[in-house]
Parts: structure tokens; C-alpha cells; sequence
């Protein structure tokens, strides 16, 4: 029964005589008490949501810019493959141990002429190649006599590499090796490598 609805009914046994004056006071008394916990409760509620409003706003704005952003990111390169346009393919840098090897994957979404740039920033030279998904298992194997490579993107102990060359779309990986040795060497190389492909 709502608040309204109890003080009527009490007024109105008040007035019929069923309850003195002292009994009415207090039953009203008892009644209004009652509701001051849910008052209560609901100006907690309001106050924490106007504090929680903007808060939720401010979250929503954040998570907006995110999506924005990392949507943007894949439109640009879904519009960039559709219209065949010039698109970065990779550029990182990569670490590389002594005497060991590293192959970052190339997905090229359409045919066209790949620019490779790859310069040592600290550490060995490396040879450089690039190979297709199937030669992977063969160089797990370290066969490297037998590795199948692209000969248009060949290099032999370089610190600075450029080269462009036509590939097929499809999926490959630019391979960095580190075969150095000894005392002399560094035992890890930094490389920074960009690919980017154009039609």
C-alpha cells in the first residue's frame, strides 16, 4: 500500500472514532518512519547516479575513440586493397638473438611491386631473404641449403637493405638470419624492417 493510501485509511479511523487522537499520532508517526528508509535509499540512488552519469559518458566517449580508431585503421586498408592503393604491409622492429633466425609474415591482399626497407639499428648483420609459407618446416629443420627463396630479394650480410621486386597475392615472410660468431659479435640485433606494397 502506498504512503498516500496508509495515511488515508488511518485518517479516516480517526475520524470514525476507531482511533483516539494519541493512537492516530503515533499510527501516522509509525507509518511515515516506515517510508524513511525507502526515501532514503532513493536519494542515495539519485545521488550515485548523477555521480555514475557522467562517469558512463565519459567511458562511452573513451571506448567511441578506440573503436573509431582502430576501425579507421582497418577502412583505410580495406579501401587501400579495393582500390589497389599503396599500403604498409609491416613496420616494426623486430629482435633478433646471435646465431639464430626470424621470419615475419607478409599478406599481401592484391598483386603489385613490394618496397622492402630494412636497416640494423644495433647489432649484427644479417642475411635477408624472402620465402612462402610451405618453406617454414625447412628451415625449422635449419636445411638452409635447401630453403627455396626469392632470388630478387636475396642479401648476404647486410645492415641496410632495399629492395623491390613484383610478388603475387598471397602470403609470405621476409627472413632475417643472424650467423655470426665469436666473442665479437652482439648477442641480439635490433632490425627495423618496413615493407610496403604498391600496385
Amino acid at each position: 500500500m502506498a504512503l498516500a493510501d496508509e495515511l488515508k485509511t488511518l485518517q479516516e479511523l480517526h475520524e470514525k472514532g476507531k482511533l483516539t487522537d494519541q493512537e492516530y499520532t503515533d499510527a501516522k508517526a509509525a507509518t511515515l518512519k516506515k517510508q524513511e528508509p525507502t526515501s532514503a535509499s532513493r536519494k542515495l540512488g539519485r545521488f550515485i547516479g548523477l555521480r555514475a552519469i557522467p562517469l558512463l559518458i565519459l567511458l562511452l566517449i573513451l571506448l567511441a575513440v578506440v573503436w573509431y580508431n582502430a576501425g579507421t585503421r582497418n577502412t583505410t586498408q580495406l579501401i587501400a586493397t579495393a582500390v589497389h592503393a599503396p599500403i604498409t604491409v609491416t613496420d616494426e622492429v623486430e629482435n633478433i638473438p646471435a646465431s639464430s633466425w626470424k621470419a615475419v609474415g607478409l599478406n599481401l591482399p592484391y598483386s603489385g611491386t613490394i618496397d622492402v626497407n630494412l636497416q640494423v639499428v644495433q647489432g649484427n648483420p644479417v642475411d635477408v631473404f624472402v620465402v612462402t609459407p610451405d618453406q617454414l618446416d625447412t628451415m625449422k629443420k635449419e636445411d638452409w641449403t635447401n630453403v627455396r627463396v626469392f632470388e630478387n630479394f636475396n642479401a648476404t650480410k647486410t645492415k641496410t637493405y632495399k629492395r623491390a621486386g613484383q610478388l603475387n597475392q598471397g602470403s609470405y615472410y621476409i627472413v632475417m638470419r643472424d650467423t655470426s660468431l665469436g666473442l665479437l659479435s652482439a648477442r641480439a640485433s635490433d632490425i627495423s624492417v618496413r615493407v610496403q606494397l604498391n600496385p
